[in-house]
C-alpha cells in the first residue's frame, strides 16, 4: 500500500464509495451517444493517522489536462480580494515575482495584474487555457507544476516573492512532491498561498456531492498544514471560508529565512470533525440515499431536477438516481440544449422553456447553490400542481 502522502503512515480505512457516468464537464450534444458503457468507479479511503482522504492508490481518476478546455472565470469567489489584500500583509510588493501553480485561463491573475502587480508567472498544463491567458498578455509556462518547473523558473527568473496554488493542490497525484515545489520556487520569507476544499465541510454536513472524480486528495485544516510543515513552510494563517454552497481552506505559510524564522505564528483552525465521523460517513449516506430513493420512486412523473453542473450530477449518481430522472433545469448555454450524461442521456433545458412547458410532476432540488433561483421555478409550477422535493432538508449531519 502506498504510504500517505501527509504524514507516511500505511494505515488506511475505507471512506467512501460510490459511481458517476461521465468524468466532470461532459456534456452531450443531441444524438451524441453517452462516453461510457459502464460507469467510472469512484473509492476514497482515509489515514487513520492524519486524516487525509485520498483516491484508493491504483484506482485514481486522472484527468489529462493538457486538453481541459474549462476556464475558471465565472468561478472567482467574493473573496479574492481578501487573498489580494494579504500579499501586501505579507510584504509582497508590486514588482516583487509571484507565481501561479495552476492557473487555468489566468484569471487570478488578471485580478493580480488589476491590483498592479507586474512581475506574474502563470503555471497550467492545458493548451488552451494557457494560450488564451497569453494572448491576454499574461507570462504562461505551458506544463504541470512541480519541482523540478519550480527549478527552472527559479533559474530562469530567480526565486519567487509568493507563489499562488489555488484548487489544484487536491488535483495532482503527488501531492507531497507538488508541495515540495512549491516551497522550493520561494525566496526566504517568501509566500505561499494556498486554497483547498475543506474536506471537514463535507463530511459534518454530508455533501457527498462535493467529492469530485478529479480530486484525489481532500484535506482538513491539520492535514494541510502537517503537509506543508514536511516541505519547510511555515503556516502563519489558515481561514474557512463559504463560496456559495461550498467551503474553502485558505491558507498561508512561509519559506523561513534562517533568521527570524517563519514569520508571525499561526493562526490555527481547529478540525470539526473526528476520524470517527470518516468511518461512519458511507452508512449515513447511504441511509440517507435509500430514504430519497423511496421518496422520488413514491412521486410523480416527470422528476425534474433543478441544476445540471457536475456538483449536481454528483448528487443523482451518488445517491442512485442516476436512472431516476427525466429533466434537467440549467440556463448556462454549454448545458442548456445538451444532454447529461446519467445512466441513459437527459435533456437539459432552460428555466423559460421549462416554466412554459411542465404542467405535472417532481421537482427534484439536487445540490444547487442559489436558492432564490430555485424558488423561482417552485413558485410558479405549484400552481399547476407540480410538487417538490427537498432533499437536503431532512439529511442526518454529525
Amino acid at each position: 500500500m502506498a504510504a500517505c502522502g501527509v504524514c507516511g503512515g500505511a494505515r488506511f480505512a475505507a471512506f467512501f464509495e460510490a459511481r458517476e457516468w461521465s468524468s466532470s464537464g461532459r456534456y452531450l450534444r443531441p444524438g451524441e451517444p453517452a462516453p461510457n458503457a459502464e460507469p467510472i468507479a469512484i473509492a476514497l479511503e482515509y489515514c487513520q493517522d492524519c486524516g487525509l482522504i485520498r483516491q484508493q492508490p491504483g484506482h485514481e481518476v486522472r484527468l489529462d489536462y493538457s486538453g481541459i478546455e474549462r476556464d475558471t472565470a465565472k468561478q472567482l469567489p467574493d473573496y479574492s480580494q481578501r487573498i489580494l489584500a494579504s500579499l501586501a500583509d505579507f510584504g509582497v510588493g508590486p514588482h516583487d515575482l509571484i507565481v501561479e501553480a495552476g492557473a487555468n485561463d489566468g484569471t487570478f491573475l488578471k485580478a493580480l495584474r488589476d491590483g498592479a502587480y507586474r512581475n506574474l508567472i502563470g503555471v497550467e498544463p492545458s493548451r488552451r487555457l494557457a494560450a488564451r491567458a497569453s494572448a491576454a498578455g499574461l507570462t504562461m509556462r505551458n506544463s504541470y507544476f512541480g519541482v523540478t518547473v519550480a527549478g527552472d523558473l527559479a533559474r530562469e527568473h530567480g526565486a519567487a516573492r509568493a507563489v499562488i496554488c489555488r484548487h489544484t493542490l487536491e488535483n495532482v497525484p503527488d501531492i507531497r512532491a507538488m508541495m515540495q515545489g512549491l516551497a522550493s520556487v520561494l525566496a526566504p520569507g517568501g509566500l505561499a498561498f494556498i486554497e483547498v476544499p475543506d474536506a471537514d465541510w463535507i463530511i459534518a454536513n454530508l455533501f457527498a456531492h462535493e467529492i469530485w472524480d478529479e480530486h484525489i486528495s481532500y484535506f482538513r485544516a491539520s492535514s494541510l498544514a502537517r503537509l506543508a510543515a514536511g516541505a519547510g513552510l511555515s503556516a502563519v494563517r489558515m481561514e474557512r471560508v463559504r463560496f456559495r454552497d461550498t467551503c474553502n481552506l485558505l491558507f498561508w505559510a512561509v519559506r523561513p529565512d534562517g533568521e527570524g524564522g517563519g514569520g508571525p505564528a499561526a493562526d490555527r483552525l481547529c478540525d470539526t470533525t473526528s476520524l470517527a465521523d470518516f468511518g461512519t460517513f458511507q452508512a449515513r449516506w447511504d441511509a440517507f440515499a435509500a430514504r430519497l430513493r423511496s421518496a422520488v420512486a413514491a412521486a410523480a412523473r416527470p422528476i425534474i431536477a433543478i441544476g445540471a453542473s457536475h456538483i449536481q450530477l454528483n448528487f443523482l449518481n451518488f445517491s442512485g438516481l442516476d436512472g431516476s430522472v427525466d429533466l434537467m433545469i440549467d440556463d448556462d448555454p454549454v448545458k442548456a440544449g445538451h444532454f447529461a450524461p446519467l445512466a441513459s442521456p437527459v435533456p437539459i433545458r432552460a428555466t423559460p422553456d421549462v416554466l412554459a412547458s411542465v404542467r405535472a410532476g417532481t421537482i427534484l432540488h439536487t445540490a444547487f447553490p442559489y436558492p432564490a433561483w430555485e424558488d423561482r421555478i417552485r413558485a410558479s409550477l405549484a400552481p399547476h400542481g407540480v410538487a417538490s422535493i427537498k432533499p437536503y432538508a431532512s439529511r442526518p449531519t454529525n
